[in-house]
């Protein structure tokens, strides 16, 4: 099914980089991410528990420097990526 979603840069990028790894498409690869994710709440206690996994992702702390998408490219174009 086609349908148009407003999906932040980042987000979208991260999702097609993960997708062309997987050969997958990016559709196919968000479809199969958002439907685990709705599994894993439909399966999920109602109360809130401390470390719950966002959408297969745990939450980390902050470690006291920000990361920006600026300092991701600098950092890729001293890599050569």
């Amino acid at each position: 099914m086609r349908t148009t979603l407003n999906i932040d840069d980042d987000v979208l990028a991260a999702a097609k980089e993960i997708a062309q790894r997987e050969h997958k498409s990016t559709g196919k690869f968000m479809s199969d991410l958002v439907r685990e994710a709705l599994k894993r709440r439909a399966a999920a206690p109602s109360g809130r528990r401390r470390n719950r996994e966002y959408y297969g992702f745990r939450p980390i702390p902050a470690g006291g420097s920000v990361v920006t998408n600026e300092l991701v490219n600098e950092l890729r174009d001293e890599l050569g990526i």
